[in-house]
This record gives structure tokens, sequence and C-alpha cells, in this order.
């Protein structure tokens, strides 16, 4: 008998993935309190020397109060600020060194991401918050967001860039994540919520005045649109991608209006400076100067561009050496050598990498630079094809002239991208895709969203590659490379051995580091994805781990005795001796020429006297090529048109320049020229006391061309932006004034007698103007049109997306049914 067949049904395929835990039944917003208490108590940790009145010796930050002296100044004399200062380079726009009043009225937000508290604490509180923010808005829990934040907010190279002074850069970081969400959200189809922060955030960005950091974070978010603008034709939802769209231009306008005030007088001054277009045609005197290219010249651009060896900081932080100053042990070969084994702290050059010098290394981590690389793995969606890509792409552009086909391709046909230096000032944008790509993992992870045999492969194969890296690196890394640096060849051939073997030390001591806070880290997640511990025990461990990662780390750049009194971070403001000779000198007004420095290098001597040279990333174009012309060889005619009445020489011994022809004279004769070329040329081979050169461009006002000079011309009165003459003469005369060109239409304006009158450029970067005989009185006076009009603009605009804040706030709580759209809740799905 035959057995009967039994019908059998195969189960379903089932996909495991690791359970969500359940949700805290606790409110969100005392989750959010707890948070941003946690962010404080730690700000508060590790720069508790601020609480004490100390301060952090900041180079940038002592050059600018010197930069800035004239402007505080007449600032606290008239109760605002100068648009003009005659501090550094014969004058400038006093808003390229400090901006007074700007009539963006959104940036008192600032001062609530920075809890109202100054800096450091509250900088690297506002960047914890921003990032905050943004994953909250995302969907995120908190402890996700708390880990995100803490690993943004403390990442090392923020502790570098503060111990440097690059303030404002920091300030801009704060904003990534808002403007970040807002995009996200205006595409996930929240279109009024995603245009307000995308508003909010770019308001707040442009504000802080750091354009390049911006504009490296538009790059990225670039290719984010692009990915959403292909998937949208694929699925047919072109309708949906310009409607966001519409609604993100919406915003941007909205935000570059409440900035009029700061873009319009940047871009105007921008046309004049070494980063607009060229003034001369090529020449030998010095091709690398940016007034034959337009924008600036690559090989000025590039001087710090990573090397391939590099990148791999974002892993190991002493990768190649860590600083130029970096602390070395008591007992290292540089201690011993040097004779400092009993010294408080060590520090000694060991950074051996392509760039000219650095402050410390671009370390996001070995815990997140692991969650990253595993992000990329197991998570799916545009969100991801974003951030890698991105970060690929900022990895690239970083490298500069290393990786010269690619950059040069940007440099040239970006635009631009010609317009900033240092490639490598990317990595901040590199670091906070990074750590953004490796919370949104996490978060993925413990949201139950990703299949356990996913998980595990992932987590094998990102555990196996930076685990591994590091395991070779820290064992054999010793016969791999040279660490050898072009800056050895000034130190003796004994102290490059000892710094070769510390460096060799350095990269050993951290790649194990490394690679034990991969296996902590990694160990964590498996013993979740096997369900061992709770989701909320991961996040606090990881939380713990990576917070010990990147303080411990940062400690080696920035500490408590990095701190001082604010009278010892000052020290170089302080009076020399020459400085006091000199400014017992009664006379209104008069430059001084200071080689005891590097001229063209320093503002320190701006805080004290109005100088020939200072420092500013964008001298004004005609300037600059004075200085690569005659004033880098300190010509004596030229310093002498520009009124150097003081010459300081690189012994610190001063001299008085009889020869200076002070603040304006009557000439004789002007000749004119062709071109730019001949106009800046011509003044090697004349007499500015008797002659004016004038381009042909200005061949209606010039007049005679001769005049029989008689009577003087002086100065009456010294403002910043307001000069006033006295001129007698019993003939028509032609003066020239020691005085920068800026212009034409940009703000100076002329008065004889208290009618406008016309003036001219001559001697290449000074003015000119016809004087009539008899008795006058003549005016300069600085009147920027892009700054008042601009301040009508600014004020309004920003009004309105304060308003809007206002409104969001109370919408959060008391729903207005006409701003739907603008409530936040935990529901956007982000893919």
């Amino acid at each position: 008998m035959a057995k009967k067949k039994v019908k059998t049904t195969r189960k379903p395929k089932t996909t495991s993935t690791v359970k969500a835990p359940k949700e805290t039944s606790i409110n969100p917003w005392i989750l959010h309190g707890i948070a941003l208490v946690s962010f404080l108590l730690i700000c508060i940790a590790y720069f508790y020397p601020q609480l004490q009145g100390k301060v952090i010796p900041q180079g940038d930050i002592v050059s600018y109060k010197a930069a800035s002296h004239e402007i505080t100044t007449y600032a606290e004399q008239d109760g605002e600020s100068p648009l003009w200062t005659n501090s550094m380079f014969g004058g400038m726009p006093a808003y390229q060194i400090s901006m007074p009043a700007p009539g963006n009225r959104a940036m008192v937000v600032e001062k609530v991401f920075n809890f109202f508290i100054g800096r450091p604490i509250g900088y690297f509180i506002a960047m914890m918050v921003g990032f905050y923010i943004m994953c909250i808005t995302f969907g995120m829990r908190p402890l996700v967001a708390l880990l995100g934040s803490i690993a943004f907010g403390l990442t090392v190279n923020h502790f570098v860039l503060f111990e440097a002074g690059h303030t404002t850069k920091l300030r801009a970081f704060a904003f990534f994540g808002i403007i970040v969400a807002g995009l996200v959200h205006a595409y996930r189809g929240r279109y009024l919520l995603g245009a307000f922060l995308f508003a909010l955030g770019m308001a707040l960005e442009i504000g802080v005045n750091h354009i390049q950091m911006p504009y490296y974070l538009f790059i990225t978010l670039l290719i984010y649109v692009g990915i959403l603008f292909y998937r949208d034709v694929r699925e047919g939802k072109m309708a949906s991608f310009f409607k966001a769209s519409g609604y993100l231009l919406a915003g941007l306008i909205l935000a570059v209006a409440a900035n009029t005030t700061r873009l319009w007088t940047t871009a105007q001054y921008a046309e004049d400076t070494m980063r607009g277009k060229p003034i001369l045609e090529k020449t030998t005197v010095n091709e690398s100067s940016s007034s034959e290219v337009e924008g600036l010249a690559w090989d000025y651009a590039m001087q710090w561009s990573n090397s391939t060896l590099d990148l791999f900081t974002y892993l190991i932080p002493g990768m190649v050496g860590g600083g130029s100053r970096e602390p070395v042990e008591r007992d290292s070969d540089f201690a011993r050598l040097t004779g400092q084994n009993n010294a408080a702290t060590v520090y000694a050059p060991l950074y051996w990498g392509s760039l000219p010098f650095t402050s410390g290394p671009s370390y996001v981590s070995a815990i997140i630079f692991f969650l990253f690389l595993m992000g990329a793995i197991v998570t799916k969606g545009d969100l991801r094809w974003w951030l890698v890509s991105a970060t690929i792409l900022t990895l690239l552009l970083s490298l500069g002239k290393n990786l010269e086909f690619f950059n040069k391709a940007f440099f040239n046909y970006f635009p631009m991208f010609n317009k900033f230096r240092t490639p490598n000032s990317i990595a901040s944008i590199t670091e906070f895709l990074m750590i953004l790509m490796a919370t949104y993992t996490i978060s993925e992870i413990v949201q139950g969203k990703i299949e356990t045999v996913k998980l595990k492969r992932g987590l094998m194969i990102a555990g196996g590659i930076t685990a591994g890296i590091c395991l070779i690196l820290a064992i054999m890394g010793r016969s791999f490379f040279s660490f050898s640096s072009a800056n050895d060849a000034r130190y003796d051939p004994r102290l490059v051995e000892a710094l070769i073997n510390d460096r060799k030390a350095l990269l050993t001591s951290d790649a194990f580091r490394s690679l034990l806070l991969i296996v902590a880290g990694a160990g964590l997640l498996y013993a979740f994805i096997l369900r061992k511990i709770s989701s909320q025990i991961l996040l606090v461990g990881l939380i713990l781990l990576v917070t010990f990662d990147i303080w411990g780390v940062g400690r080696r750049y920035l500490n408590e005795s990095t701190f001082v009194r604010p009278n010892q971070a000052e020290a170089a403001l302080q009076p020399r001796q020459v400085d006091e000779f000199i400014n017992k000198d009664e006379d209104l007004y008069y430059r001084v020429h200071d080689l005891s420095v590097d001229p063209f290098q320093s503002a320190i001597p701006a805080y004290h006297h109005k100088m020939i040279g200072g420092y500013h990333a964008a001298k004004l174009q005609r300037y600059q090529d004075l200085i690569d012309y005659y004033l880098s060889k300190n010509d004596l005619q030229i310093l002498n048109m520009l009124n150097a009445k003081y010459i300081i020489d690189q012994n610190g011994e001063v001299r008085v320049n009889m020869q200076a022809m002070g603040n304006a004279w009557f000439i004789t004769q002007i000749k004119q020229v062709n071109t730019a070329n001949e106009e800046i040329e011509s003044l090697a081979n004349m007499d500015p006391s008797t002659t004016a050169v004038i381009h042909q461009e200005f061949s209606d006002y010039q007049g005679s061309g001769s005049y029989q000079p008689n009577g003087e011309i002086t100065l009456a009165s010294y403002h910043p932006e307001r000069l006033v003459y006295n001129s007698n003469s019993s003939s028509d005369q032609f003066a020239v004034f020691s005085e920068i060109w800026y212009g034409p239409d940009k703000g100076w304006q002329a008065y004889l007698d208290d009618q406008p009158v016309d003036f001219a450029r001559v001697n290449y970067a000074l003015r000119g103007m016809k004087v009539p005989a008899g008795e006058h009185t003549i005016v300069f006076e600085f009147k920027p049109k892009a700054f008042y009009t601009g301040e009508i603009i600014s004020n309004i605009a920003s009004i309105i997306i304060l308003l809007l804040l206002i409104a969001f706030i109370i919408h959060q709580f008391r729903p207005i049914p006409q701003l739907a759209g603008l409530k936040l809740n935990a529901d956007l799905k982000i893919e």
C-alpha cells in the first residue's frame, strides 16, 4: 500500500534584525534638557580655567586685536565704528577687519547657541547644540544625538583651530547641522520646516563671516541635490523636487538678504584684491602674484595641501607626527638630546607630512572612523550615498597640488574655487560628514532597521579594515616610511635622528591606541547584535569611549596649561621703547615701516602705529603690486610717497625719514601712460615729489599736465574715515595725497569747500586732485553705499527671520493652523 503524501507548506523566509527597544516614557523635552546640561558640563570640565578668568594666547586673536586697534579706539570715542582704517597697508576698509554693527539681527541666535557664554566654552557648546538639533529633527533618539554631538563638538581639529585663533571658522561649524537639516527636510516633503531651518542656518552661517566654510559645505550639498534629482527623475516626482528647491531658494534669498551688508561690501572689496580680476599683464617680477591671474595664483593657493599620508590622521592621530609642536615624554630621544628631561612639558617638531607646518591632526576618533566605514557598508538610501561620495570628494580636494590633475580642474573651472586658499581647511567638512554618517549608522542600528546578517558582515568588514590597518602600522609601520620632513634640514643630524625615533614611537603607540578603541567599540556593537546588552548600554558605552578618545588626543594640543592670565596672552601688544619714542610725535598722521618683524606678515606693530605693512589674507591688489615691485626691496622713493616718516630696522632701531613727503603735496608735472604695467613701472624712474603718473582712463581729468607749484597743502584734522586738508596757493595746482586709492565709486567722496568734486588715481595706488587757486578746505570722506543701503536690507530680512523663529517656537507648544508645516516631530524617515 502506497504511503499517502503529506502536503507541506514552506514557511515564508523571514529577515532577522536586532529588535528595536521600546520608546522611553520620559518626556523628550526632559531628555533634551539633560543633553544640553551635558554639553555645558563637558565644556566646563574641559575649559574650566576660563571660569577663573584665564584665556588662551591665540596668535590670530592677538593679531586681530592689533589690526583692529584703531577701529576699536575710535568706536569707543565716537560711539560707532569707523568704516575705514589706516592701521595697515596704507589704509583699507575697516569692515574687512572688524565689521561694525552688521544689520543681521538674527545673529542674536548665536548667543543662544553659546548659552550666552564667551569663548571657548560657548563656541564648543554651540557646535554640539547645532549638531544635536540636526539629529533630533532627523528623528534620532536623544542618546544617539548626544553621541554625535559630543563627537563633533570635541573633534580634535576644533581644539587645534581654537588654539591657533581660528575662531570664526569654529563659529561657522555650529550651523552646519541646521543647514543640512533644512535641506533634508525640504526634500522629504516638509517644505516650510526645511526652508525655515535652511534660512536660519544660512543667515547665521554667512553672518559669522568665514565664507570659505559654507562654500565648501555647499559643494557637498550639491552632490546631495544631484542624487535626489536623479532619484526623482527615475520615480517621476519632479514636481516635489522643484517645489522643495523653490522653498529652499526662498530661504537662501532671505538668508543672503539678512547678510546684505557683509556680502555686498565684501564682494565690492574682493574685486580690488588679490582674489579679483588681474590688473597687470604677466611679468617676471612675481609670477605667483595674483595680479596676473583672476583669483589667487595656483602655487599660493595650494601651499597647505594634504598628502595621502595626512589622510590617515582621521584614523590614527600620530600617523605623520601629530603637530609641528607636538608634546613628547620627558624620556623621549628629543628631550634627552636637548636636555629637557626635567621640563614640565617638552614640545618637539614631530610633524613630517606635506604641509609647511600644522598645529595638529584631523582626528575624528578611531571609533567614529570605524562607524563611518561600517555605515557605508550596511546603510542604504540617498543619505548614505551623499555622505560617502561627499566625504570622498572632500578628501580628494584636500590633497590640493598633490592631486593636481583633479584639483586644477576645480581651481580653473568651478565658480569661485580659486578665491580660496589652504585646501586642507576642507578637512572640517570631512569631519562633519564622517561624524554625521557614523551617527546615522548607529541610529539605524538601534532602531532595528538593518538586518542582523548584514550587520554582522558590515561589522566584520569595517572592523577588519580599520583594525587591520592599525595593527599593520603598529607592528611594521616603522619600516614603511622615511619619517623625514623637509624642515629637518635646519637641524643637527643627531637631532634629526632623535626626531625620527620619536616619530616612529608616536606612530606605533597611536596605532595600537586606535586598534584597542576599535576593538572596544566593535565589541559593544557585537554584544548588542547578539542581544547581550541593551541599546542604552551600547550608546552610553560608545559615548564614553568616544569622549575618552577625543578628549585624550585633544589635550595634547589644548589643556589647562594652555590658559594664561590676560596680560600674558597680550604680551606681544606691549609697547617697545621704539614704539614709545615714535608715539611722542605730535603730527596728526604718518606711517611707520617696521623691518624688525616680517613687515607684510605681521599685524602686531599696527597696535601702536599706522603701518606700511601688516597682515591680511586679502590685501588690495594695487598695494600688493607695490609690495612685489618696490616695498619688498625697501624702495625709499615709494616709502617716501607713502609718508613713511619712521623706519624701524631689523635690529629694532628707529630712524626718522626726513624725505617722507607728508600727507599731501603739490607736483609740477603729470605723466600719462597707457597701461597698468607702464603705470607701476614708471614709478621706478621718477621723483614722486615733483611728478605724478596717471593712467589714460583719467585723461579727461588731469588738466594741463604741468603746474607751477606754490603755496601749501596741509592736513588739518584726522579721522580714519574723514580727512580734512587746507590748501592755499596763488595758482591752480595738482595735489597728490599719500592715501590709498579705493574706487571709483566705492565709498570715498571728495569735497572742495563743501561741494562734491572728482579726484583721480595717481602713482598706481594713490589719490590726486586738481586744486584751484586760493584758500580752500578739502575733505575726503568714506561713505560706502554698499554698507549703508546694505544695513537697511539686512535689518528687514533678519527681522523676518526672527519673527519666523518666534512663530516656530510658539507653534511647538501651541499649534498655529497656518504654520502646520513648521511642526517638529520624530516621524521623518531618513533613507
